[in-house]
């Protein structure tokens, strides 16, 4: 019988909580009849009753007689000593913030103002209750009056606190306050407290920081761009230096050696091997491996600086940081080139199409002289080697 009379009153407690959420939330005469039809068909007279009493309390804990509510956010605005000397706090460099919420839990922090910065200090949190004249809170019970709907005044040991109501705080820095005081509720208890920044001075930190970061950023492309433009030119200096070595070097060998060099190169094109060589050329017969080696040996022989300064000169063309050379096509292409054999004949030679061996050229030309010129200015440049 205790049994049955105790699943018979949690049956009733839930439908008392449900309807009672229902009557206060829609205030709708509709509801309440329908709560206290239900409630005397289920013989509940004494449920009807409780529920009375219920509504009364949940109205009394979040609004007095003149419907005026304390859910929200208030700042301590100034606190009056007993012997009536008043402080105030609030836009100073101190004031203490409380945010209490419908279900009956309030969250408090302490706002501290350092530099251009608010730092948002954990205290307490826990359950308050409040009548017409009494605020109640953890142990502490305090005289509680209106003065209009946006200040009250609490009274606690002989010092009252006027708190007034802030309507510019945003639902994102609420939510701040409640996890930070969750996380740390006996702060207040404490001697160490727990503290964050403002998400305001948090998103303008961050800003600050973003535009550090660009400006930082910004120097360091400036600096690069003035190193890469310094290297490039200390870079272009050094080809132009080679060039005018290569020149030097061939304008200036002594007369006998100039002859002794034009000797060995007529006897080259008069000899055998270069006479085999043409006609394999103009059979447009391919030319192995073993045959490239021995023509590279041979021209050494008859232009001892041809190789060198070929790649070396590539090589200080080439990009900063790279230490790409010449492609072994590239160097067969210039061979062929030293040897003057015609571009028609070299595309069939490197089974290539006439038009890519007059690019390349001209890439080439391009590559080492800095500008632009025909696939014939390189040709002239590779017979002056």
């Amino acid at each position: 019988m205790r049994l049955h009379f105790h699943l018979f009153f949690a049956e009733n407690i839930a439908i008392v909580k449900k309807n009672l959420y229902l009557c206060a939330q829609n205030n709708s005469i509709n509801v309440i009849m329908r709560f206290l039809r239900s409630v005397i068909m289920r013989r509940g007279i004494l449920f009807l009753l409780l529920a009375f009493v219920a509504l009364a309390a949940q109205a009394g804990n979040e609004q007095n007689a003149s419907g005026r509510s304390i859910i929200g956010v208030w700042m301590l605005e100034s606190e009056i000593a007993p012997d009536g000397r008043e402080t105030h706090s609030i836009y100073t460099q101190y004031t203490r913030c409380k945010i209490y919420d419908a279900d009956s839990t309030y969250y408090t922090v302490q706002l501290h103002a350092v530099g251009n910065e608010m730092l948002i200090i954990a205290h307490e949190m826990g359950r308050f209750r409040l009548n017409d004249s009494l605020y109640m809170e953890r142990d502490r019970v305090m005289p509680f009056e209106w003065v209009d709907d946006t200040t009250f005044i609490t009274t606690f040991e002989g010092y009252r606190e006027r708190m007034v109501r802030s309507t510019t705080m945003t639902e994102e820095r609420m939510e701040e306050i409640r996890e930070l005081v969750r996380q740390h509720p006996d702060d207040a208890e404490s001697p160490v407290k727990h503290y964050v920044f403002s998400t305001t001075e948090r998103k303008l930190k961050a800003t600050n920081q973003l535009f550090l970061y660009i400006i930082i950023g910004m120097v360091v492309l400036a600096v690069g761009v003035a190193i890469y433009v310094w290297r490039l030119k200390k870079h272009k200096r050094a080809v132009e230096r080679k060039l005018a070595e290569i020149e030097e070097e061939r304008t200036l060998r002594p007369k006998i050696v100039a002859d002794a060099m034009k000797q060995v190169e007529a006897e080259f094109f008069e000899s055998e091997y270069y006479l085999s060589l043409r006609r394999q050329i103009e059979d447009g017969n391919n030319i192995k491996p073993a045959e490239w080696e021995e023509l590279e040996q041979r021209l050494k022989v008859v232009y001892p600086h041809f190789s060198s300064s070929l790649y070396g000169l590539y090589r200080s063309a080439s990009p900063l940081g790279s230490s790409k050379n010449l492609s072994p096509t590239e160097y067969q292409l210039c061979m062929l080139l030293k040897i003057r054999t015609a571009p028609a004949e070299i595309a069939t030679v490197l089974n290539k199409d006439k038009s890519t061996i007059s690019s390349m050229r001209r890439r080439l030309y391009k590559k080492v002289f800095d500008k632009d010129g025909s696939g014939k200015d390189w040709d002239e440049f590779i017979l002056s080697l």
